[in-house]
């Protein structure tokens, strides 16, 4: 018997799975997708207080949040700010 394959997951990876397995990568990627979510929601402030937490009293408020992810959130934020500080710059000029 000829096994299924996930087509549409070999265009995005170049990888050749069937659909379990596809199904079973999603679901071992839900937590990292639930602490990137639970990031997102938090401010800017919080973000910046978590992070001093860890670095200055090796505490951590949230523990279910790796300090990789606080500091990929708190660059990308800076990141953005940036450029739109440099947009709006350039519709002064």
């Amino acid at each position: 018997m000829a096994e299924i394959l996930d087509f549409q997951w070999y265009k995005d990876t170049g990888e050749v799975k069937s659909p379990e397995e596809v199904e079973q990568a999603v679901v071992d990627a839900m937590p990292d997708l639930e602490e990137i979510a639970t990031v997102m929601t938090m401010s800017s402030d919080e973000l910046f207080v978590e992070l001093l937490a860890r670095v200055e009293y090796d505490e951590s408020l949230r523990k279910d949040i790796s300090t990789s992810t606080l500091i990929q959130e708190l660059t990308n934020r800076a990141l953005h700010m940036e450029l739109l500080c440099e947009v709006a710059t350039q519709l002064n000029e």
